[in-house]
């Protein structure tokens, strides 16, 4: 493959020295391995990031979305005795408009450079250079500079949800198809089709189920087409693999219980690290229960609730509130996406 036809565009939303220190690394393994980098980003970066790349487009465009109606995709953990769901609250793919946008300045800045193609990546998308040579065996097995789209699924099933945040393709075809997507209205209106408002959801609708040009789906995800990579970020679940690192992987929910409006349950997802948490829920700003907890397996905890309340979940780990979630009880009972249901 000839690599001067193609740019890396890297995507980042830095917000901390974490993210800022993986986005360096990132860009140094797709340099060493010979491509010239579009970094974009709709947070502030500092200098020496910006000075690291051949290109660097900045913009403050970063508009949450607030969406018309509920979003169906879930996230969920089955055994024999029971199934917990969840949409996160209705909040996953807020930030994905702003994400469209940033790929949209990276193609129209491209479409006037001499290239032809584009990969696309996310801060946290380092590879080694035995993974470099995966994923470029895997574009000559392709014919990759005469395709106009090549993309991973994350899931296939009653939804098309192809990987996001790593993905490639001819300059050209992604700017005629996603330039005329200019208003979070159009966005949300094609991504609802795949049943929710993330970003898988709209290049499912996009380029799956309505693909024009040439181009391959590989069966596979990020995960599985680098197998020996411990610290490949790109993930569905948003987890960073950072070795000799333990990551705070987990969440915490509320959730109704499937079939009941008597009972709201305290979840905390499982983690692949063991911490020991403080779990505390506030109704209308009363603590109301608390409890012990330590991560590894999914964990629920069934309490009460009531009517025209509000409650708030806190989670403390050595002293410190570290996540917080706040829901009125309409909320939890009216949402269908998010529950438990026992066996």
């Amino acid at each position: 493959m000839n690599k001067q036809q193609v740019c890396v565009i890297i995507s980042s939303y830095a917000t901390d020295y974490l993210d800022s220190t993986l986005l360096g690394l990132t860009i140094k393994s797709w340099q060493q391995a010979g491509y010239d980098i579009c970094l974009v980003s709709h947070s502030p970066l500092n200098p020496d990031l910006q000075k690291s790349s051949k290109y660097y487009l900045y913009t403050d465009e970063n508009e949450l979305l607030t969406f018309p109606s509920i979003s169906n995709t879930t996230w969920f953990c089955q055994t024999e005795g029971f199934k917990y769901q969840t949409n996160w609250g209705n909040t996953m793919g807020k930030h994905s408009y702003a994400i469209l946008k940033n790929i949209q300045n990276s193609l129209y800045f491209l479409k006037s450079k001499p290239y032809t193609h584009f990969i696309y990546l996310e801060a946290d998308g380092f590879l080694s250079h035995e993974d470099h040579l995966i994923f470029e065996s895997k574009l000559a097995e392709v014919d990759f500079l005469n395709l106009d789209y090549w993309l991973m699924m994350e899931y296939e099933g009653l939804a098309h949800l192809p990987v996001t945040d790593f993905f490639a393709g001819r300059i050209s075809h992604f700017y005629s198809r996603l330039f005329p997507i200019n208003t979070p209205e159009r966005y949300m209106e094609i991504s609802i089709g795949s049943g929710g408002y993330s970003l898988e959801s709209f290049f499912g609708e996009m380029f799956i189920k309505s693909p024009e040009g040439i181009g391959h789906i590989e069966r596979s995800n990020p995960r599985k087409l680098f197998p020996n990579n411990t610290w490949f970020g790109c993930s569905s679940n948003g987890t960073v693999h950072v070795p000799g690192l333990q990551n705070i992987d987990w969440w915490i929910d509320l959730v109704k219980g499937k079939d009941e409006v008597d009972s709201v349950y305290i979840i905390v997802s499982q983690s692949k690290h063991a911490f020991n948490t403080v779990l505390k829920l506030f109704t209308n700003g009363e603590e109301t229960f608390t409890t012990d907890c330590t991560t590894g397996s999914l964990v629920w905890f069934k309490n009460g609730i009531e009517l025209e309340k509000t409650y708030r979940l806190e989670q403390w780990c050595q002293g410190k509130k570290i996540k917080q979630i706040e829901y009125t009880s309409e909320q939890i009972l009216e949402n269908e996406w998010a529950f438990i249901e026992f066996h």
